[in-house]
């Protein structure tokens, strides 16, 4: 059974370290103490991704493995100008609208130390009943921030020492509630996290073993779209990514899902890995459904637009209202640590899955037995596709 204490516990530490892009050693330092505590080894690149390893028991002349990825940057923002007046104004870090920015407590990161301050639209104040409030335009140009501090000119602020390109990191105002909802800011994709860590926990604690060794990345810049980049080694075969995804209410159950990707914004994920996913939770009794995220970029697109030669699958946990006040539930969580227990202690989609092959043991998607023949001139398809497996 997963440790539903241990993973909220450990997400709402994640939550509670500021995270924007760019700003994100203090997470991976967490990350990597809760490794060394499960005793798993490890590595951090130069720009901070950890590529942690699990042993698998195959074959060492084998050089086929597979991994895991999910991201621990945050969206966040940046100090674009100091105004005359001492309020600042922002960039986004990440790709988030201005309208879930209004009202945000948020710290300041300058180089002489942190300052809290609110994000606010731009308007007189001064206008009876707040009339003109709702007059203003959704935009970065009409936000602006509000430093605690008694500052009311630019120089003002420039002595307490914030500059021009400071990071502004969210409360994240979590809540786990009773009834299994967590909520709060950047649970995208920290709650991912708490769940990659509660399989690992699992997979430690029980001794399960992996037919081949299972790379486990968390990286630092999916925020902003190259994710996981380089950090893939030339002998992993599947690559499979956690995320959140935004589901409607109306969906039955969406509290409990796991949500097995057909493809996202970038296109379709691996035909077979992703079945293979599909199986693994069919056979464990694991609810899931299939959907394609129209809106969605993650790292498995990332990969493969760094050139990465590898199957691509994605599973997500029940989310809503992504990049504003999110919430999930812990029961998606666990069944999405369940699922990837699965996947981890399975063979792989293909038991020998090389980057090259010949036509003869390349892979298959259609059954022919059950194609249509179309009423039209061109010869049947299903005839064509046999002869080229002859």
């Amino acid at each position: 059974m997963i440790d539903r204490e241990n993973m909220q516990a450990t997400l709402l530490d994640l939550l509670a370290i500021p995270s924007p892009c760019g700003l994100t050693d203090e997470i991976i330092r967490y990350i990597a103490g809760a490794l060394r505590e499960l005793e798993v080894e490890f590595q951090i690149t130069r720009r901070g991704t950890i590529r942690a390893r699990l042993a698998g028991s195959g074959d060492e002349d084998d050089h086929i493995a597979r991994a895991v990825v999910n991201h621990v940057d945050s969206i966040g923002a940046m100090v674009r100008m100091i105004k005359p007046d001492g309020r600042l104004s922002l960039v986004p870090i990440g790709y988030w609208s201005s309208r879930f920015a209004e009202g945000a407590r948020v710290t300041i990161f300058s180089d002489q130390g942190t300052f809290r301050g609110t994000l606010l639209p731009i308007l007189n104040w001064n206008v009876s009943r707040d009339r003109g409030v709702e007059d203003v335009a959704i935009s970065w140009d009409t936000i602006e921030l509000r430093v605690d501090e008694p500052v009311f000119s630019a120089d003002d602020v420039r002595r307490c020492g914030i500059s021009v390109g400071d990071y502004i990191a969210l409360d994240p105002v979590a809540e786990a509630l009773p009834n299994g909802y967590i909520v709060g800011r950047n649970i995208d994709n920290k709650a991912g996290a708490a769940a990659v860590l509660a399989a690992i926990r699992q997979i430690k604690q029980q001794n399960l073993t992996l037919p081949r060794d299972i790379y486990v990345l968390f990286t630092v810049t999916e925020t902003i779209g190259s994710g996981s980049g380089s950090a893939i080694l030339p002998d992993i075969s599947e690559l499979v990514t956690v995320d959140f995804a935004s589901i409607p209410p109306s969906e039955k159950s969406p509290f409990k899902r796991v949500t097995i990707a057909s493809g996202d914004a970038a296109g379709p994920y691996d035909f077979h890995l992703t079945g293979h996913l599909q199986k693994l939770a069919q056979e464990k009794g694991i609810p899931y459904q299939r959907k394609v995220l129209e809106a969605s970029h993650n790292d498995a697109a990332s990969a493969l637009a760094a050139g990465h030669d590898v199957r691509t699958a994605v599973i997500t946990y029940a989310g809503d209202a992504s990049h504003s006040l999110e919430r999930t539930h812990i029961e998606s969580l666990e069944n999405v640590a369940r699922l990837l227990i699965a996947y981890m202690t399975s063979q792989p989609a293909f038991e020998h899955d090389p980057s090259v092959t010949t036509v003869d043991k390349f892979t298959q998607q259609i059954d022919t037995s059950v194609m249509p023949r179309p009423a039209t001139l061109t010869p049947d398809p299903a005839a064509l596709i046999r002869r080229n497996r002859d």
